[in-house]
């Protein structure tokens, strides 16, 4: 993994990114905008904000290398009003449970689906799309999935088709 930042507007920008298919691919990011932290991963007011799409590699030379121990602190500060909603969230449902979910977006690490109002949840897209057909990846496409794990670090639920 690679960490970079830069910044737009005021805003400034904290990428995670990944080596693969030679290009570079951002995993998370985190947002900084009015000493408000806002990330890729949770569902709360910041729709202005998503991963940044497709190979970036064109665009390093625009960013100053971060550390990776800055990004993980920023993350979990992004992160840390959310415990309580989240700790919850565990309580209410549990592994294999079934739940109905609606596509958001793709990232590199497969499909973001809602979860909630606070949280979403990464499914497989290459199991999706094989079990529900091409024509059916799309936002908003609801999708009913097994929840196989929850993932604390990324405040995010893992899905998968059920069993």
């Amino acid at each position: 993994m690679r960490y970079y930042q830069f910044n737009v507007e005021n805003v400034d920008y904290f990428l995670e990114l990944d080596k693969s298919d030679g290009g570079y691919y951002c995993l998370r990011a985190i947002f900084q905008k009015d000493n408000e932290l806002y990330n890729t991963y949770l569902a709360v007011n910041h729709n202005e904000f998503n991963l940044p799409e497709g190979d970036l590699f064109h665009g390093l030379e625009h960013f100053k290398p971060h550390s990776e121990k800055e990004f993980q602190i920023l993350w979990k500060k992004s992160m840390h009003d959310y415990e309580n909603k989240w700790q919850a969230l565990k309580q209410q449902f549990h592994r294999g449970n079934l739940v109905k979910t609606k596509i958001l977006c793709f990232y590199p690490q497969g499909i973001i689906s809602n979860f909630g109002a606070f949280f979403n949840a990464l499914s497989d897209y290459e199991a999706c799309k094989e079990r529900f057909g091409e024509e059916n990846m799309y936002p908003d496409k609801e999708l009913e999935l097994e929840i196989d794990e929850f993932d604390d670090n990324n405040k995010i639920v893992k899905l998968k088709i059920a069993e």
